[in-house]
């Protein structure tokens, strides 16, 4: 029924996944604390809520694990976030030699965003990042999270197992060279 080629590209396609789920549970993270929140408001519009859970005491960059939960607001659709994914490190001056490679991936994990749901960033010890979704946030925002329990409620999209990633993608929020130092300060809990 299905020509070689075809067979090959399900059996890739397989592969894929398989690799993509195993890497959903390699490293599990301990309970991590919420260090703050923050709303992202563009002119009057609401984009979205964040949320950083980081291990405990003071927030440091460079320790992992780090989660980072965003909750839309508004409708987006993946390649709008892929572009504002390349901007936000384009306006940062990074170098990032893998930068096109993860956007490429990134518009393959992410789905089309709707009013309601939420997009988080697991980026595990070893500098690990895993994507998981939820349709809609939890009512109520927990001041702790565990992997485990981020499994039961939400769906695993994928990984992207280069170390540099995670830190480049937090960066957007988290780097002091951020288009949105206020946002920052609230997320690593300095109000």
């Amino acid at each position: 029924m299905f020509s070689r080629l075809g067979r090959k590209l399900i059996t890739a396609a397989a592969i894929l996944v398989a690799a993509q789920a195993g890497a959903s549970t390699a490293t599990q993270l301990p309970t991590l604390e919420l260090r703050g929140t923050a709303e992202l408001r563009y002119l009057f519009w609401d984009i979205y809520s964040a949320a950083l859970y980081t291990s405990g005491g003071r927030y440091q960059e460079t320790e992992f694990p780090q989660v980072l939960k965003l909750t839309y607001k508004r409708d987006i659709e993946a390649q709008e976030l892929v572009d504002a994914t390349r901007e936000q490190w384009q306006k940062q001056k990074l170098k990032l030699d893998n930068s096109e490679q993860w956007l490429r991936q990134l518009g393959q994990l992410w789905p089309d965003i709707r009013k309601g749901n939420q997009l988080i960033l697991v980026v595990d010890k070893e500098q690990q990042s895993r994507f998981y979704f939820r349709p809609e946030a939890p009512e109520t925002l927990k001041v702790s999270l565990s992997e485990s329990a981020l499994k039961e409620s939400a769906r695993f999209l994928g990984a992207i197992n280069d170390s540099a990633f995670g830190p480049a993608f937090l960066g957007i929020w988290l780097s002091e060279k951020t288009t949105e130092p206020k946002l920052r300060k609230q997320l690593i809990g300095k109000r």
